[in-house]
């Protein structure tokens, strides 16, 4: 069995900023400290003036920005439960939990109130994935039962504020409530990532009936 200890830590405020600004936005591809304030503009600049010195202190920080025009139904990324950077070394390419070569911590911040990304929280078991299986296709619905009968809270991530999480926090993104524009950012340090420092040019969206979206 798999234990998981799930929890997030809400911890300092953004300003409000304006749609042309949100759209605006360059979008980083893993990037480092340096990079990030080169290539961001005022979002991204107000996300690293407000990180503790302790994280930009980090050697091996690296940022990842997107901004999303949602339709309302529209989801900003694959839908499912999971972790964010969990070692993929094992020869099937799942999550390797026992081994792992390190223990990645996040954070991360949102602006835009249509769509945000659902925690859930709790400490809670996990059974074991048979090798090459697909980890959480199998947990997924093992997370949103856990939340139906109370062992796990669902917890919405509020706009505008920087949302400390690990590599044990289970999350997803969710549909958009309506349309809007959503800006993510997130800053991961601990995994000895090497950074390329480009811009994303690019970002996908994803439907939950692709034939009945346009």
């Amino acid at each position: 069995m798999y234990r998981f200890n799930s929890q997030i830590r809400i911890g300092e405020t953004l300003p409000d900023f304006p749609v042309k600004e949100i759209k605006n936005e360059p979008m980083l591809f893993n990037c480092d400290l340096q990079h990030a304030y080169l290539f961001g503009e005022s979002l991204t600049h107000a996300f690293l003036d407000k990180l503790p010195e302790g994280w930009l202190n980090s050697k091996d920080l690296i940022l990842d920005s997107r901004v999303h025009m949602l339709m309302k139904g529209w989801f900003p990324c694959i839908p499912g439960f999971h972790h964010d950077d969990v070692p993929r070394d094992r020869a099937d390419g799942q999550p390797n939990y026992i081994n792992s070569s390190y223990k990645a911590e996040h954070a991360m911040a949102l602006i835009g109130d249509c769509c945000p990304t659902e925690f859930a929280l709790g400490n809670a078991e996990f059974p074991e994935i048979k090798e090459g299986e697909k980890y959480y296709k199998i947990w997924h619905p093992l997370v949103v039962e856990k939340i139906k009968n109370g062992e796990l809270a669902s917890v919405n991530a509020p706009s505008n504020k920087i949302i400390y999480f690990d590599y044990h926090t289970w999350h997803q993104g969710i549909q958009s409530a309506k349309d809007g524009w959503r800006w993510f950012i997130r800053a991961t340090r601990n995994t000895g990532r090497k950074p390329t420092n480009e811009l994303r040019r690019q970002v996908q969206v994803y439907l939950e009936n692709p034939m009945e979206g346009w």
